[in-house]
């Protein structure tokens, strides 16, 4: 409980045209097993400030690629549907959660997001690098789609998807979260990190070396990851603690 006798609030951006009703399950369900309250944000002019007033912490979900435009490129024939209008939105929230020292936990397009926001580039497909060319990846999201299908149903399985091992470095926020240096995620992914800001920290590779996790060095809470966290905690349930510890930063702040 935050010191006024309620749970720590906090604010979700999340892709609306792509993930219907799982948009209210899927990011929902781990901040309430973390003891937390999950408050969709209004992307209504002018009333951000209102809204994070009533905000203890952030969550940035994942969603459609971020518009190139964003990050000083053109768009290459690699890249899906856009979101202009989120990608606005998202770029001032970063920036004004990071002025009021708001807590802010990202997974997928959030950890992407987090980087343009502060001035990092990304890769408008991993086949792009020939080094990344075998990054396991879902193509179609036919694999994420079933997935969805599990999580919304409450089944217990999580069906069969693409995954690869990451190396977590010791002393950080994630490994403090994981408590391990080496542990397996989920790849749905077809971008990544390609610059990175350099407020950033990375704090996880894939073996190829594609950046799996960011840390913003200070006495803040900011990480942001680039598989699906949310989901990541129905197949091994330590991943319910970087959501643990939002709400706790959230909670102390």
């Amino acid at each position: 409980m935050t010191r006024d006798g309620r749970k720590p609030v906090i604010g979700l951006s999340l892709g609306l045209h792509d993930f219907g009703d799982y948009a209210g399950v899927g990011f929902q369900r781990p901040l309430a097993l973390a003891g937390g309250v999950g408050f969709g944000l209004p992307r209504v002019s002018g009333y951000l400030a209102d809204a994070l007033d009533a905000c203890d912490g952030i969550l940035l979900g994942g969603g459609r690629d971020i518009d190139p435009t964003c990050y000083g490129q053109e768009p290459s024939e690699h890249l899906t549907h856009t979101d202009p209008r989120r990608d606005a939105f998202e770029l001032e929230l970063v920036e004004r959660s990071l002025d009021r020292g708001l807590p802010l936990l990202g997974m997928c397009r959030g950890i992407q997001m987090l980087n343009v926001a502060l001035g990092g580039t990304l890769v408008q497909d991993v086949a792009l690098k020939p080094e990344w060319s075998e990054h396991p990846s879902d193509r179609g999201w036919k694999a994420w789609k079933e997935v969805e299908r599990s999580s919304l149903e409450g089944e217990e399985e999580v069906p069969e998807h693409p995954r690869h091992s990451i190396s977590v470095e010791p002393g950080s926020r994630l490994h403090a979260a994981l408590g391990v240096e080496e542990i397996e995620v989920d790849s749905f992914h077809h971008q990544a990190l390609d610059a990175v800001a350099p407020d950033l920290r990375v704090v996880a590779r894939a073996p190829d070396g594609v950046v799996e996790a960011v840390e913003l060095d200070g006495d803040g809470y900011v990480l942001a990851v680039q598989w699906e966290l949310q989901e990541e905690w129905r197949v091994d349930r330590r991943f319910l603690e970087p959501f643990a510890q939002l709400v706790e930063a959230a909670r102390a702040r």
